[in-house]
């Protein structure tokens, strides 16, 4: 047992080290499975005793010297930002920050990078561009050139932590906010936020109960709605994603016009003297329009578009699937509350009473929030939060999949 490696684990619980031959691996730093740090037995651990490694952050903060080292990156030597210092305050301490070369444990901790995942939503704390930094002698020559002219810069934030109870994440917000205000191409101090609660949902899909098709007929889709689903797939916040699926009904209730409404005024406008008698036939189509704009209303709007385009079979897949979330009220962080769709001992034999209007009245519940912060008749929100976001997701794929339902039959 490694003394030093055992005072390490003591002040970051998440971490595992195996002892081998050789080697000592040490695992989950940061909470974070994605890679490990190998080292030959050799190293002086003595460095690691008392150092933190906030999992939000790509960041290790060094307990003795009150010091907050963001990793950054190797950068050309001759940018303007390598010089850049200043002091922050942050409820009323003064923070040095700066720009310079990593520390020595950091050195040791990039060189003995490994990947375990081929793939990181942490990006593996940015710690493969400097172990292939260190390593670029062995690496291509393409890789070196890309190096060139380059020396490893990591951002740090000296000050007396305990006086902001090592609030490391409220500290980076506010950093964030005030190095962009003063300069827009400011590097910015990433935050992985998450929820220890975090649900993983199933995601609701056609392939799961069919094989993929073998023919699919083509539709011509309004390129706007093109365009809308692309950069819903693009994105990776919910919350756009969901506000991006919403404009698409948005879009094709603003242009819907019911079936009786649209074959009324085809009649009129096929009448072969329609040419000849435009008055007539013009207070014929104001007639008829009458009601239409008398009912302009969004939300009604809306509604009829749901009620004309999707059915219960177009969207039980995506209720069953999460037969328990929608059954329940949700109640989210910011005090908005949201109905149950479907009762407790819903059998989907039939269609649920009031379905579509009742999806319809939550979806633009959300939406509101989503985009005003707060519901028009109460003083409740969605708060930004990663319980939140998760909150929203069985959700998201409803009003993606009627979206995609309605887009497929708009012209």
């Amino acid at each position: 047992m490694n003394e030093s490696l055992e005072k390490l684990k003591k002040n970051n619980p998440s971490i595992s080290y195996i002892e081998e031959t050789e080697h000592i691996n040490i695992e989950n730093l940061w909470d974070d499975k994605t890679f490990m740090c190998r080292f030959e037995k050799s190293v002086d651990f003595k460095l690691f005793e008392k150092i933190f490694f906030p999992k939000e952050l790509a960041a290790i903060y060094h307990e003795e010297e009150n010091k907050l080292e963001i990793i950054f990156s190797p950068l050309d030597k001759n940018l303007e930002i390598i010089k850049r210092k200043f002091e922050f305050y942050f409820n009323n301490e003064a923070f040095k920050c700066k720009f310079e070369e990593p520390s020595e444990i950091f050195n040791i901790i990039a060189n003995g990078f490994r990947e375990v995942d081929n793939s990181s939503d942490t990006d593996y704390r940015f710690l493969r561009r400097f172990r292939d930094f260190y390593k670029q002698d062995q690496l291509p020559k393409f890789i070196q050139k890309h190096f060139e002219n380059n020396i490893p810069i990591n951002f740090f934030i000296s000050g007396d932590f305990t006086k902001i109870k090592n609030d490391f994440v409220s500290l980076a917000k506010h950093l964030n906010f005030y190095m962009n205000y003063f300069d827009r191409d400011s590097p910015t101090i990433i935050i992985f936020e998450s929820d220890s609660e975090e649900i993983d949902y199933d995601v609701p899909c056609l392939t799961k109960e069919n094989a993929f098709p073998e023919l699919i007929n083509f539709a011509n889709f309004d390129p706007i709605l093109l365009d809308l689903f692309q950069i819903s797939r693009r994105t990776t916040n919910l919350r756009l994603q969901f506000i991006f699926y919403f404009q698409v009904l948005e879009y094709c209730a603003y242009y819907h016009l019911n079936d009786e409404l649209k074959k009324k005024l085809t009649n009129i406008i096929k009448r072969p003297d329609i040419l000849n008698n435009t008055n007539n036939y013009s207070k014929l189509l104001i007639e008829e329009f009458k009601d239409y704009f008398r009912q302009n209303d969004d939300s009604i709007k809306l509604e009829k578009l749901l009620l004309d385009f999707c059915k219960w079979e177009d969207i039980k897949l995506e209720i069953q699937i999460h037969r328990e979330y929608f059954a329940k009220e949700l109640v989210f962080e910011g005090g908005l509350k949201i109905n149950s769709i479907i009762n407790e001992n819903e059998t989907f034999e039939t269609e649920p009473k009031g379905i579509i209007k009742n999806i319809k009245t939550n979806i633009e519940k959300i939406r509101n929030v989503l985009v005003h912060l707060r519901e028009s008749r109460e003083n409740k929100v969605i708060l930004p939060t990663p319980k939140n976001n998760n909150l929203l997701i069985p959700y998201l794929h409803l009003i993606k999949r009627i979206a995609e339902k309605i887009a497929i039959q708009h012209e």
